[in-house]
């Protein structure tokens, strides 16, 4: 076995251990987190002060993860879309608001770094919380009593 194909290997087995749909959901994560740095530094060019930037560029970064975590990260979990969204919304909310406080946080303790780099840090601890209420609450199956009939459609 060469050196590469062990590595592969490895990478194989360490994948099958993580929780199901980690690794989509940090990929979609990685997405959002470009679109809101983008979203930050086009804001703070335009003049936007960094609390307001950093708030504009999390909701627009909320929206294009919500749209493709429902469509390629987590199966479907029988809701209607607006009901996941409804649901997805508020786990986002609660995960933000911690990627926000974490965000001014650092940038008021350290200020010397650039405002991307506060933001980055506040999305990297948003991401344990948002990934298990996404996974536990919004995208987890409905229960059959009462269930509404499957849906992906938005």
């Amino acid at each position: 076995m060469t050196y590469i194909s062990r590595i592969v290997e490895g990478g194989v087995r360490l994948a099958s251990l993580l929780p199901k749909g980690l690794v989509r959901f940090l990929m979609v994560g990685v997405g959002g987190l470009m679109v809101d740095l983008a979203t930050l530094t086009t804001c703070e060019a335009l003049g936007a002060i960094f609390p307001v930037a950093r708030g504009v560029a999390l909701v627009v970064a909320t929206c294009f993860t919500w749209a493709l975590n429902r469509r390629f990260t987590f199966e479907d979990s029988g809701r209607k879309a607006h009901h996941e969204a409804l649901r997805y919304f508020l786990v986002a909310g609660l995960a933000q608001s911690v990627n926000y406080a974490v965000s001014l946080g650092v940038a008021s303790v350290l200020p010397q770094l650039i405002h991307q780099i506060d933001a980055f840090i506040g999305a990297v601890v948003a991401t344990v919380f948002s990934y298990s209420g996404q996974r536990f609450f919004t995208f987890a199956p409905k229960s059959s009593a009462g269930a509404e009939a499957p849906t992906n459609q938005a």
